[in-house]
């Protein structure tokens, strides 16, 4: 199962982080121009390619921001909006990049490696580098022992959400139309809502491992003024329905 992640910077003068994950064995590399990342990526063969940058637009006229971003901030993961000044030209480049890679016939996702390090229990790497290194390690991966930059180790967490995104494994945050941000999730059983809401279905996705659909347990979520009342509602439902979360979440 061969995945490659790429933490993209908003300019070819900036490199940006490339990984190649092949099973459990990765293969990374600080690559500067959009030639370099298609060579590479082309030549390593992978069934998917994640990218970490926003790959759609919001769907308002003059919005800084997508639903996907919007549901990610109400559980409190730290996201940037796509349109945020800053992160215009990234979000053009990884557009640009996501059409290359498709017309070469490879699928192409939003790993965000951030709400995935969250998802897993792993440090991110503004919080603690080493630490987001040595999760990567405990989870299973063989990092290569050269010196490696906070950029790669981004990339390599994308590459691993393309692999959870492959065996079906992943919350996907937001919408089609404006671009979902895919999410690691180990599915932990299935539940019916009622009634049913986004929030919701996010909460216990993320938080818990749930799926929503039309078997399982009824969760009766009651109506809560504030979203910290509703997931403390949600936790008391998922704890009671017998689910227990994982150690990462």
């Amino acid at each position: 199962m061969t995945a490659v992640g790429i933490d993209l910077t908003g300019s070819e003068a900036k490199p940006s982080g490339w990984a190649c994950l092949r099973g459990n064995a990765a293969e990374l590399r600080l690559l500067k121009t959009d030639a370099e990342l298609v060579a590479a990526t082309l030549a390593a063969g992978p069934a998917v390619v994640s990218l970490d940058s926003p790959l759609g637009l919001p769907r308002e006229a003059g919005s800084i921001i997508r639903d996907a971003e919007r549901e990610m901030m109400a559980l409190r993961i730290g996201v940037y909006p796509c349109f945020l000044p800053s992160m215009v030209r990234l979000t053009q480049r990884g557009i640009a990049l996501k059409r290359v890679f498709e017309a070469a016939g490879l699928p192409v996702i939003e790993g965000f490696p951030g709400s995935a390090q969250d998802a897993l229990g792993i440090p991110r790497k503004k919080t603690d580098l080493a630490g987001l290194r040595a999760g990567l390690v405990a989870y299973g991966l063989a990092v290569p022992e050269q010196r490696i930059s906070h950029d790669e180790l981004d990339a390599l967490t994308a590459a691993l959400v393309g692999q959870f995104w492959l065996r079906g494994e992943f919350h996907a945050f937001g919408n089609e139309e404006e671009g979902v941000i895919v999410t690691p999730c180990r599915w932990r059983g299935t539940v019916r809502l009622a009634p049913y809401s986004r929030m919701a279905e996010n909460y216990v996705a993320f938080r818990w491992g749930l799926r929503v659909g039309d078997s399982g347990p009824e969760f009766a979520v009651p109506k809560a003024k504030t979203n910290k009342a509703l997931f403390a509602a949600l936790d008391e439902l998922a704890a009671g329905g017998g689910f227990e979360r994982d150690a990462g979440v």
